[in-house]
């Protein structure tokens, strides 16, 4: 391997929200991290040196998105997930919830409906309900560790005037990769009741053991009234610089979301440091983005097993994509919120609480992996310990 994944990173210091800004859990500090979603792993050092000689340039005015990094993202989508659009279907902009909450303002109308399959990632309801849209659930189905989604259940749903849907590819906490027939099927549902559909596809890049991603942008021929939301914050930990890229096949619909984000003087520009950053990592990253998935693939394997023998209480969902592992502590007697509070207070340790993420996740814990093996093994211990104590 050519990247050292295993290296720690000091991270007090950088202002980081992971390590810093614990105050959720009663502290600033001090718990070892495994809640929100970024990694400790230093990222690709050509966006280190692309950005450092951007900072080289002394003046850091008003900067424009051009058709060189649209282009960049163009490439990397067309050569690892076989997406073929025209390079005016990829936006610059700023971060996949800001674009999400614009995309709903402009594409839809107070009291509209919008479906999300739950549990799912908690700011989808906020981007609806702090809007006045009417949010629609429809929760996956849960057997023998793995997620399903309720194909009666969404077709019932969408065919009662739900204007928009928004879905969540590989599915952000529960881990599924969806299948290819699985997005193909749901653009056709998509496409049959008039819904837009919004997918949040931020994680694409990260799937491990082995398998693939299929983009709801491969089906723009077959119904484009969607846009497809990525970035470079997941895959290369760079979260900070509060970017991302929309892939939006329908001009209109393209219209629709520039106009709403231009009343915000959003289209202004996005950082300095974010052109280099997005052209670097689509450029110089495939080594490194696969190398990372092989990384988390055995970081996966190494708590699904550490948890069998050491805490069979607590049950991990085996993901297919994401470095945030979901895990199921119905075992334990205990809800998630009564979990991380005790966690936080005596064993010192920071972890997400299902409850938030809906669909009936109230015995869930959201696990992140994304860190140097030495650092999962701590976490372990401590959950461990945990576990141990209470079957005392």
């Amino acid at each position: 391997m050519k990247y050292n994944f295993d290296e720690v990173q000091n991270r007090m210091g950088s202002d980081s929200i992971k390590w810093e800004k614990q105050l959720k859990f009663g502290a600033q500090s001090g718990l070892l991290p495994f809640w929100i979603a970024d990694t400790d792993f230093a990222t690709l050092p050509e966006a280190v040196e692309a950005m450092k000689k951007r900072v080289e340039h002394p003046l850091y005015g008003y900067t424009f998105s051009t058709s060189r990094t649209r282009e960049t993202v163009r490439k990397w989508y067309e050569r690892r997930h076989q997406v073929k659009l025209p390079p005016d279907a990829f936006v610059i902009a700023n971060g996949v919830v800001t674009d999400l909450w614009f995309t709903i303002r402009a594409l839809t109308k107070p009291g509209d409906p919008i479906l999300v399959l739950t549990p799912v990632y908690d700011p989808f309801f906020a981007v609806i309900r702090n809007q006045d849209r009417v949010e629609v659930d429809c929760p996956l189905c849960y057997e023998d560790g793995r997620y399903e989604i309720d194909w009666e259940a969404l077709e019932n749903k969408l065919q009662g005037g739900v204007r928009a849907m928004i879905f969540c590819n590989p599915h952000n906490p529960v881990g599924r990769v969806w299948t290819e027939e699985d997005v193909y099927r749901i653009v056709d549902l998509c496409k049959k009741y008039s819904v837009y559909l919004l997918s949040d596809e931020v994680h694409g890049d990260i799937v491990l053991y082995g398998g693939h991603y299929t983009s709801a942008a491969r089906f723009a021929d077959h119904y484009d009234s969607m846009i497809v939301y990525t970035a470079i914050s997941k895959t290369f930990n760079m979260a900070g610089l509060e970017s991302s890229c929309c892939l939006i096949p329908n001009q209109e619909v393209r219209k629709s979301l520039e106009t709403a984000m231009k009343q915000a003087w959003l289209l202004m520009g996005t950082s300095v440091l974010t052109a280099p950053a997005i052209e670097a990592c689509y450029t110089y990253g495939d080594q490194w983005v696969d190398e990372l998935n092989a990384y988390l693939t055995e970081n996966a394997e190494y708590v699904i097993h550490y948890l069998q023998e050491h805490a069979p209480q607590i049950r991990a969902v085996k993901p297919e994509g994401t470095y945030l592992m979901w895990l199921d502590c119905s075992g334990m007697g205990m809800t998630s919120g009564e979990i991380v509070k005790e966690l936080a207070q005596n064993y010192q340790l920071a972890v997400g609480d299902g409850a938030g993420y809906g669909g009936g996740s109230e015995n869930f814990l959201r696990f992140n992996i994304g860190c140097p093996r030495a650092t999962l093994r701590q976490g372990l211990e401590r959950l461990a310990k945990f576990a141990a104590d209470k079957r005392r």
